[in-house]
Formats: C-alpha cells, sequence, structure tokens
C-alpha cells in the first residue's frame, strides 16, 4: 500500500481568466499497488506500445497502463488512419517494431484487400482499419510478454527526490499504483513527465499549438465519379464563399481507403484549442462535429459521387498534432531539419516533411528534404530533465514547434518509442539514470534489435 497525500489548491485560467470559483483540496489515502515492473509504459499509442515492446523484447518485467479500453492512440481513437510516408528511395525508416506492426495488420487484412507478399516497400502512406491497428497492437504487446493494464487513467506520481517511485492511476476501482524502476511516457502530451516535474515548451511564439482534427469517414461513395482534388477544392471555395460550410482549412483533405466506397477525411480545423486542457478539448470536439455535418451537407449536394454518402465512422477523440514539447538533454530545432543533421546517439532517422497547420486560420507550410537526406533524433531528447528515471516515448520530445511538425506522425514516433524502450531496458540492466547511458550504445543495440540506424 502507498499512503497517498496531496494538497492541492485550484486555481485555473481560461483564455487568460481566473474563475471566480476555486477549492482546496487535500487527501491523505493508502491506496494499492496493483503492479510492479522493471519498466512502467503509460499510453498505449503507437510510442507507448512500441517502447513496451522493444523493452519486453530486452528480457525486462514491463507494464503498460492505458486509459482507454484497448491501444491504439490517435490510430484508433483519432481515426488517423493513412500512415503519412517517412521512408528512404520507397523503404520504411522504422524498423523493426513500426514494420512489425504493420506485418500483423497485414495478416488480419481479407483476400480482396491483402497483396500476396508483405511487402515493407509498400509501407508508406499505407491504408489501415482503426480496430485492426487496434488488435495488432495488442498482439505485439501480449506476444512480447507485456502486462497490458487498460481502464487506468494517470493522474499523479509519487516521487522521492528527483526519481518517480510510483504513477496514480484512477479506474472504477478507484485510485491506485503501480511502482517501476523506469518509466516511459507514451501519453503524446508528457502527461507523466508534466506530473513529475519537468519543464516543457507549448506551441508557436504566440503560444498556439497546430489545430486539432476530427477524423471522419463516409461511405457509400461512388469513388469514380469523385472530381479531382482541385475539383473537389473548388466546389468547397464556392461553398465557404456562399456560407454553407464553416471551416478555416484552406481545401478538402480526404484519402482513399481499405473499402472500395469509403472516403477517409482529415479536414476539419479546430484552431486556438488547447490539447492539455480539459474545456478546450469538451469545446473541440463539438466544433469538429459541427464542421462534420456542414461537409456532410456540402458533400452531399455539390460533389459527384456523394449523393447517397453516408456517415461511415467518426473519431472517438478529437485529433491532437501538437501540445506539450517536454525540455530534455538535448533541444534540437528546426535547424536539425534544414541541415539534415545525424547524432552519434541518433535513435530514429526522419524525413517527413515540415508539416505545419496554421494555428491561428488558413494555410498549411510544407518544407521537404532532399530525396536522399534525413535528420535524426537524438537519445537525449527523450531524457527529461528535472527527472532521473523517465524518458519519454512519445511525440512530446525535447524539439521546438517546427522540427516537431516533422517528428509528430506515427512511422518516426514508433522508432522514438522503441528507443525509450531500449534505453529504459539499459538502464535497468545497467542500474543506472538514462542519463548516464551511453546514446551510442542505444543506437548500437537498436540497429541489433532490427532498426535502421
Amino acid at each position: 500500500m502507498f499512503l497517498f497525500f496531496r494538497n492541492i489548491f485550484v486555481f485555473r485560467s481560461k483564455k487568460g481568466d481566473l474563475f471566480m470559483k476555486t477549492v482546496a483540496y487535500r487527501m491523505e489515502k493508502e491506496i494499492p499497488v496493483i503492479a510492479e515492473a522493471d519498466v512502467l509504459v503509460v499510453g498505449g499509442g503507437p510510442g507507448g506500445m512500441s517502447a513496451a515492446v522493444m523493452a519486453a523484447r530486452q528480457g525486462v518485467k514491463v507494464v503498460l497502463a492505458e486509459r482507454y479500453g484497448c491501444a491504439g492512440g490517435m490510430a484508433s481513437f483519432g481515426e488517423v488512419t493513412p500512415f503519412m510516408a517517412n521512408h528512404l528511395h520507397g523503404e520504411t525508416l522504422d524498423r523493426p517494431v513500426f514494420v512489425d506492426w504493420c506485418r500483423k495488420m497485414w495478416e488480419y487484412r481479407d483476400d480482396e484487400v491483402k497483396e500476396a507478399v508483405f511487402d515493407e516497400k509498400v509501407i508508406p502512406g499505407t491504408r489501415i482499419s482503426k480496430d485492426v491497428a487496434m488488435l495488432a497492437m495488442e498482439d505485439l504487446l501480449l506476444e512480447a510478454g507485456v502486462k497490458v493494464i487498460y481502464h487506468h487513467n494517470l493522474v499523479d506520481v509519487i516521487k522521492d527526490g528527483d526519481r518517480i517511485s510510483a504513477a496514480v492511476f484512477s479506474s472504477k476501482s478507484g485510485l491506485c499504483a503501480i511502482c517501476a524502476r523506469e518509466y516511459v511516457d507514451g501519453t503524446g502530451d508528457g502527461d507523466l513527465a508534466v506530473l513529475a516535474g519537468c519543464d516543457f515548451e507549448f506551441g508557436n511564439e504566440d503560444g498556439f499549438c497546430q489545430p486539432m482534427t476530427l477524423c471522419f469517414k463516409l461511405g457509400g461513395v461512388d469513388a469514380a465519379r469523385m472530381p479531382d482534388r482541385a475539383g473537389i477544392n473548388r466546389l468547397y471555395d464556392e461553398a465557404k464563399a456562399a456560407g454553407e460550410i464553416v471551416c478555416p482549412r484552406e481545401n478538402v483533405l480526404w484519402f482513399l481507403t481499405l473499402e472500395k466506397d469509403v472516403i477517409h477525411f482529415n479536414t476539419t480545423r479546430i484552431i486556438k484549442k488547447s490539447g492539455v486542457n480539459g474545456l478546450d478539448l469538451s469545446d473541440a470536439e463539438i466544433e469538429g462535429r459541427r464542421q462534420l455535418r456542414d461537409f456532410l451537407k456540402f458533400l452531399r449536394r455539390h460533389v459527384p459521387g456523394f449523393e447517397h454518402a453516408r456517415i461511415h465512422s467518426i473519431a472517438h477523440h478529437v485529433g491532437i498534432r501538437e501540445s506539450r514539447r517536454i525540455i530534455g538533454e538535448c533541444f534540437q530545432t528546426v535547424d536539425d531539419f534544414t541541415t539534415a543533421r545525424k547524432y552519434a546517439d541518433g535513435i530514429a532517422k526522419v524525413r517527413y516533411p515540415i508539416d505545419i497547420h496554421n494555428p491561428s486560420g488558413s494555410g498549411t507550410i510544407i518544407k521537404t528534404l532532399p530525396e536522399t537526406e534525413w535528420y535524426e533524433i537524438s537519445f537525449r531528447s527523450l531524457i527529461p530533465k528535472k527527472c532521473s528515471n523517465l524518458l519519454m516515448g512519445c511525440r512530446a520530445i525535447s524539439i521546438d514547434h517546427a522540427l516537431h511538425s516533422s517528428a509528430r506522425v506515427m512511422p518516426p514516433v514508433c522508432s522514438i518509442g522503441q528507443a525509450a524502450g531500449m534505453g529504459a531496458a539499459m538502464a535497468v540492466k545497467a542500474n543506472c539514470a538514462p542519463a548516464g547511458l551511453d546514446g551510442a550504445e542505444v543506437r548500437k543495440n537498436l540497429a541489433a534489435a532490427g532498426a535502421d540506424l
């Protein structure tokens, strides 16, 4: 049992205004320890899954705690179902866990959409099913020997000096603790790191993060009759000018799917909201669905092929592109992209473009690398300051706003996650803090495990 003691004085502001009513909250309570491990990973998205799988493959005891009832992160709950391409000469740069995940998904496909042989070269831009993505992630976790605990939401940490001694969770059973020697933050938002007292940056120079998007799919589409992208965008501009649709985005972003009559839309744009503010998230969900209704009416009325379109699925969680970025031992900037910088302790190769959706309105900035170049993520960017037994295994690493727009997508996040998992396992075996590891040795061990380094 842990004696959990907390004095909380609640002073929260929204858009700079202090709420009129606050409360003082004090709790002193013994809570059960429901699991102990060498490595605890918090968050079951692509990064957290990759961290847990890689750590477990090194022979250490791993627990993964996830707030929802399944793994998946934005792939499952955000309905982000094409992978953004991170490849060199047509081959993915993210191995081995990302490729293993894709192979598992391929095994679930029916014969109509299943290639005869799994081909790693077709992974860039792969169309996926959110439910199959979830099943495949769980397969990898269980096969690696990870103890998976669902329906447990992180609420606090207990620290001993600069180390986390326990992570505190809330579930239907009440409060509980999970203890580990090393911890990996796979929350996407740096929740564990912030609770542990780590510093972070947030948004651009104006304090705004990239916009959120509520993804959705429409079925019953006659794809053969659809106009090309330019044609759809022309109709979209006309509908916006007529006041039929209200959305800050400059065009319609859509993708084909595994189903012939289903089109995926990543096109709503919710600006000036924080992905780590509960009320903003609530407002964003409502605004995203308002925009969805506008798009549904617009498409049915004006776009050939969509006359009989129906709602196929809607994301269960608004998509978050950016929130906190935890300050680490190395802080990487967009200069690393423009110079294609490599690191002796590089743990991930990234070629995905700078991809900044305007945080305040219309427009998207895209900058690409030369076709033969990539930049690398330093292992030290995964090591937060102010907490000696924590690694970042998600998009919330120590990078600036612009570079984050490149590294945030799922394939490189899998590489970031597996590096955090490898580092955590090595720290357990060496009985040292992650900061005490030789990052070049982490890179070497990742390469031996199948990483493209």
